[in-house]
């Protein structure tokens, strides 16, 4: 198995859970940075969360937050190992990366004129 392992689990495992826990109908995003996992979900959930009796971090976000705070900083998403994604919000996100990095390109083409 790949990755880090939080006793017999993998990454992949323990987003599966945490999404479980919080409840899967309402997550639009899941992923984990060491012992953090990244919820976009409208839904509250707990800051903390148990698996495989560790205890993990969750960060949650709004999902229209956190489409804006895309514009602020990218880490929020590129930091992470997304484990859980629905189809048309994991769209909107990498069409949104995307047109980020081409006005950074086209900002740096600018001003190497």
């Amino acid at each position: 198995m790949k990755g880090r392992q939080v006793g017999l689990l993998n990454d992949k495992d323990i987003v599966l859970q945490a999404v479980d826990a919080v409840g899967k109908w309402d997550v639009m995003l899941a992923g984990i940075k060491n012992d953090e996992i990244l919820i976009v979900s409208k839904r509250e959930c707990p800051s903390h969360l148990t698996i495989d009796g560790n205890t993990l971090t969750i960060r949650r976000y709004d999902p229209d937050n956190y489409i804006q705070l895309l514009y602020q900083d990218e880490k929020v998403f590129r930091d992470y190992k997304i484990f859980y994604f629905v189809k048309t919000y994991m769209r909107k996100i990498l069409d949104l990366l995307a047109y980020l990095e081409v006005s950074r390109l086209s900002m740096d083409f600018k001003t190497s004129e």
